[in-house]
């Protein structure tokens, strides 16, 4: 069971299935892991509650494709070994994986500034603290709405841009200079589901399907440091995507070599 249907929730459902029914489906002999029961629990009215509502109605379909139930308006009160309370029911699990919002770190509280329900600092325009200008932050830990009213999301991408606007603005204050409000630019979303299913959000243009996987794939092996490491990483989805094997797997639980009887 997954608590979470955001990206990530998403994203492990999608895997999960994947694997259950394809990737260990002639490896086990013993048991049916196409059987195995995948399921999401979303407490709003749709999967990926931040993405345009084509995008999500498409994840949806895509996740049930893959034979994932998702269950939309179930919000999660209690998780405990073995079962989850959705409601007033309580559903039996063999594991649960919570993919949905967590706090914050509670080094913010710790600042004397103000913060959100989540723990998140609110701090100014140009990322620092109230009555402390001398003092940034950013990242995960920094809830914000840029100068065009739009609030930051807590993504590696924004903190990458946070981090080089607080840069600019130390250097600006040693030259004597006025500081920059921060502006978030939003290069797009995407949330991969499974093989050849994804979603992706690129300014207007809204993309699912293998077209979106493609570009997924494309922009993460972009983003990796040298060409040596782009050229291993695209080797081994090529031969990951035309054969379904991997070219390592882990086995564990050997037996002991020192028992007489393994």
């Amino acid at each position: 069971m997954i608590v979470g249907a955001g990206p990530t929730g998403v994203e492990l459902a999608g895997a999960i299935a994947d694997i259950a029914r394809r990737a260990m489906a002639t490896d086990f002999k013993a048991i049916d892991t196409a059987e195995a029961r995948v399921t999401v629990f979303e407490g709003a009215s749709r999967v990926l509650g931040a993405y345009p509502e084509d995008l999500s109605r498409s994840a949806e379909r895509q996740l049930q494709e893959l034979g994932v139930e998702v269950r939309t308006d179930s919000i999660v009160s209690a998780v405990e070994p073995g079962r989850i309370r959705v409601g007033d029911e309580w559903i039996p699990t063999s594991m649960t994986l919570w993919a949905t919002g967590v706090a914050a770190s509670p080094l913010g509280k710790t600042l004397g500034a103000p913060t959100d329900r989540a723990g998140r600092v609110l701090v100014l325009p140009d990322l620092s603290l109230p009555e402390h200008p001398e003092v940034f932050v950013i990242g995960d830990l920094a809830a914000l709405k840029d100068v065009n009213g739009r609030e930051v999301p807590g993504l590696g991408a924004a903190a990458i841009q946070e981090g080089k606007a607080t840069a600019a603005n130390i250097l600006r204050d040693l030259r004597g200079e006025t500081r920059v409000p921060f502006r978030y630019w939003d290069k797009g979303s995407m949330a991969t589901i499974g093989r050849n299913r994804a979603v992706a959000e690129i300014g207007r243009w809204h993309v699912s399907g293998i077209l979106a996987w493609l570009l997924w794939a494309l922009v993460h092996v972009f983003l990796l440091i040298g060409f040596r490491n782009r050229l291993w990483v695209m080797r081994e989805w090529t031969w990951a995507y035309f054969t379904r094997e991997r070219s390592a797997r882990l086995i564990t639980d050997l037996p002991d070599e020192r028992d007489p009887k393994a």
